[in-house]
């Protein structure tokens, strides 16, 4: 069976260190925002700059963002001709993003889950832009700011509230990013929750989630 696994959550929550573990342990193909921003040309921290930290001009980066977002949809319909499984890597904070992934789905009669990654610690994530410094120019480094949690923090709607095509709910999966190693809330899909405790298990003894080497999270 094909399946799409959509990340969601905010900046520095883990997502592409969780989807990055779960693709390396399941295989399928990879498609993550910041390597589709690197190949549009959006250069976020210049756009940190324009904007005055998302706070001037942000029309004119939502048109570029959504842009980026179209794109995503593109890779994933062509990546499911080819490939069972498709990890989504972006922050997918709004509801019209989400639901063009899910419109997707139900044309291709794809099951999709939800992978929500969480950070409930203002600290801690401060800790993870902080550390993201001076590496902007790596795509999955790029969000090194904190007005771009602060911007994506404003537009945020919960996933929990989401609708499929059909009226049903989407299968959602918790990640809590704060402990290592992380924790999984959720059940359902069983093979998906069941991979996704092996990949994370085995990202444990290197601490991915908290050490130098934390992916766009």
């Amino acid at each position: 069976m094909r399946s799409i696994v959509m990340m969601c959550g905010l900046p520095a929550s883990g997502k592409t260190t969780v989807a990055t573990r779960l693709q390396r342990h399941a295989g399928g193909v990879l498609i993550r925002s910041c390597d589709v921003f690197a190949d549009l040309g959006i250069d976020l921290p210049a756009w940190v700059q324009r904007t005055r930290g998302f706070t001037a001009n942000v029309r004119d980066y939502d048109r570029v963002r959504d842009g980026a977002y179209t794109e995503i949809v593109r890779r994933l319909e062509t990546a499911l001709e080819r490939a069972d499984l498709v990890v989504l890597d972006a922050v997918h904070g709004e509801r019209a993003k989400r639901d063009d992934v899910y419109v997707v789905c139900a044309a291709r009669r794809v099951e999709a889950t939800l992978v929500h990654c969480r950070c409930d610690d203002g600290a801690e994530i401060a800790r993870r832009f902080e550390r993201r410094r001076g590496q902007e120019r790596t795509p999955e480094h790029e969000a090194s700011d904190l007005s771009v949690f602060q911007d994506i923090a404003r537009r945020w709607e919960d996933p929990h509230a989401d609708r499929l095509p059909d009226g049903r709910a989407p299968a959602i999966l918790t990640v809590d990013t704060r402990p290592a190693p992380p924790i999984l809330i959720g059940e359902e899909p069983l093979w998906l929750a069941g991979m996704l405790r092996t990949a994370l298990a085995e990202a444990a003894p290197r601490n991915d989630f908290r050490g130098a080497t934390l992916e766009r999270a």
